[in-house]
C-alpha cells in the first residue's frame, strides 16, 4: 500500500511539473502595444526609455518561459513588464511633447519679432 501511494504521488508530481500557466492574451498584447508605441516615439534615443523598453522585453520573455514551465508567478512578471513598457512609452512621449513645446515657443517668438 505504501509503495503504491509513493508511486502515485511521484506520477502526480511529474505531471504537475509539466503544466503550463495561461497568460491572459490581452495583457501580453497590451505590453507589446506599449513597446511598439514607445519605439515609434523614438524611445531608443531616450536613455531612460530605452532601459525600460529592454527591461519590459526581458520580463515579457521571462514571463512566457515561466508560464510554459507552469510557474504561476508568470502573470506577476508580465505585470512588471507591462509597467516598464508603459513607463518607456511615457518617457518617450514626454521627450516628444517637450520638443514640440520648444518648437512652438520658438515659433511664437519668431512671430513676436516680426510683428511691429
Amino acid at each position: 500500500m505504501n509503495k503504491r501511494l509513493m508511486c502515485s504521488l511521484a506520477v502526480v508530481g511529474l505531471t504537475a511539473g509539466c503544466a503550463t500557466v495561461q497568460i491572459p492574451p490581452d495583457r501580453l498584447e497590451g505590453t507589446e502595444a506599449s513597446l511598439r508605441g514607445a519605439a515609434e516615439l523614438g524611445a531608443a534615443s531616450v536613455p531612460a526609455a530605452k532601459l525600460h523598453m529592454q527591461l519590459a522585453t526581458d520580463q515579457a520573455e521571462q514571463a512566457r518561459k515561466m508560464a510554459k514551465d507552469g510557474d504561476p508567478r508568470a502573470v506577476l512578471v508580465l505585470g512588471r513588464a507591462q509597467a516598464d513598457a508603459e513607463l518607456a512609452l511615457g518617457l518617450a512621449r514626454e521627450v516628444s511633447v517637450h520638443g514640440e513645446a520648444l518648437r512652438a515657443a520658438e515659433d511664437l517668438e519668431a512671430v513676436r519679432v516680426r510683428t511691429p
